[in-house]
């Protein structure tokens, strides 16, 4: 009761100190009281009612400020994602293969693969973009684990359905006329491949050189922009085989073996003849150092580096050929080894033999050409040809067949329908003869052979 007795007395000092004061009864201090008493009560009430309400707006505040803060997280998420451009690639294909392999022959039928291609983009500022793709691409119904090479990983069929990072770089530009592209390069379906995957280029390195997934540098320099002939010059550095220190972090350098460093310059321009519509003119050189016997058995004793090998090549392509519907490339290239006399042995794998580096140059060519009718259909044939000690790295090839490593010939026809601008059908027949044994691989004497793969496939493919 303080606040009462204050109020009363308070009330009382009032009356006394008046100048027109007069004299109140006991019965009048009594009514005065008594009001009073009234007024503090409904004040205590005001008051209970106030505190509830306050209590009441400050809860539902916290509860807005909560909301307002996960719609802030969530609005900062949706601003992150949407600076990634999303895109994919969905591909289901159907394969019966036949062949003859050391005298005998086999027949695989029925042989059904799902490919998945995962496309992200983000543009960070003016200077620097942020390109990636995830790949998966297996056997239906197939679990077993294959080990493959760094350069095959999401670009054969590994038997599960991971995802595995075929592509992650970055794009900086130094300035108007030099940008430098870091990290897992795009370096997989090169020209050579664009007419009978039905896309537009996807890789930077003709695909008779060079098909899979590789790390590395690339300084790329324009030495004319005004020009229409865009002529572009480039330096890359990349790995081609890199020893992994994670299973044996205190061994600097286990068995001795060194990487494989790969360097390249390439030059390319667009012909200045109008009339012959879009075109590509690529001149490639690559030297790559210190190969390895064997880059998934570098723990066997006898492994090791066998030496060095250059790859040349030439390469044209010409689409929509003076104003037609016909499109076509011709793509050619040589390799040049440089043995240091070393050889490995892996048992079965190389005949219970030791073998070195091939021993001599070898060539190649990839010609192709495809039509495109008005009705959606598209018809298109390719030929490639390798000679006897024929190597490059295309061991990363999506291809099953992997028919630009052939050391004999390859027939390869194939009709396409677009069903929209999205999906389309191929269906293809292939038809390889090989004339020497070592299809894709840089150790041992080939030897001649008679053996041969064909193989009938059917491709549905959605671009989204």
């Amino acid at each position: 009761m303080i606040k009462k007795i204050g109020l009363s007395t308070v009330l009382i000092a009032s009356l006394a100190v008046s100048i027109n004061a007069k004299t109140y009864s006991q019965a009048d201090m009594d009514k005065v009281l008594q009001r009073l008493d009234r007024l503090e009560k409904a004040l205590e009430m005001q008051k209970v009612e106030t505190d509830k309400k306050l209590a009441k707006i400050e809860s539902s505040t916290d509860e807005e400020i909560e909301a307002l803060n996960e719609r802030a997280d969530d609005n900062e998420f949706q601003a992150s994602m949407n600076r990634i451009k999303w895109g994919g690639e969905f591909e289901v294909s159907s394969n019966n293969i036949e062949g003859k392999s050391q005298g005998v022959k086999y027949r695989d039928n029925n042989t059904w693969t799902t490919k998945l291609f995962l496309s992200m983009e983000s543009k960070i500022n003016d200077n620097t973009k942020f390109t990636g793709r995830l790949a998966m691409y297996k056997n239906w119904s197939d679990s077993s684990g294959v080990n493959l090479t760094d350069s095959a990983e999401g670009r054969k069929p590994v038997g599960s359905s991971e995802l595995f990072v075929e592509r992650a770089y970055v794009d900086y530009k130094v300035n108007n006329n030099i940008a430098l592209t870091i990290g897992r390069q795009p370096s997989s379906d090169g020209p050579g491949m664009s007419l009978v995957n039905n896309t537009k280029r996807k890789s930077t390195y003709p695909s008779l050189l060079f098909d899979g997934a590789t790390d590395g540098i690339v300084a790329t320099a324009k030495l004319s922009p005004k020009s229409s002939m865009n002529p572009i010059v480039r330096a890359a550095y990349g790995k081609g085989f890199q020893k992994g220190t994670n299973y044996s972090p205190y061994t600097v350098n286990q068995n001795d073996i060194d990487d494989l460093n790969v360097y390249g310059a390439f030059y390319e321009m667009n012909l200045p003849i109008k009339s012959m519509g879009d075109n590509l003119f690529v001149v490639s050189y690559v030297h790559a150092t210190d190969f390895v016997g064997h880059s998934q058995y570098t723990t066997a004793p006898n492994n090791g580096n066998l030496g060095d090998m250059d790859l040349y090549g030439l390469y044209f392509e010409n689409n929509k050929a003076f104003g037609t519907n016909l499109s076509y490339f011709i793509s050619a290239g040589w390799n040049n080894p440089d043995s240091n006399g070393k050889t490995v042995n892996f048992g079965a794998l190389t005949g219970n033999q030791n073998v070195s580096l091939i021993k001599d140059s070898g060539s190649a060519y990839h010609i192709g050409t495809r039509y495109d009718f008005s009705n959606g259909i598209k018809l298109g044939y390719e030929f490639n040809h390798g000679s006897k000690y024929w190597y490059s790295f295309t061991n990363g090839s999506s291809d099953l067949l992997n028919k630009l490593a052939t050391r004999g010939d390859v027939n390869d026809i194939y009709a396409i329908y677009q069903i929209d601008l999205n999906q389309f059908i191929r269906l293809g027949y292939t038809m390889i003869d090989y004339d020497y044994t070592g299809s894709g691989w840089h150790i041992g004497e080939p030897i001649t052979t008679d053996d041969y793969i064909n193989r009938a496939y059917g491709v549905y493919n959605l671009k989204f």
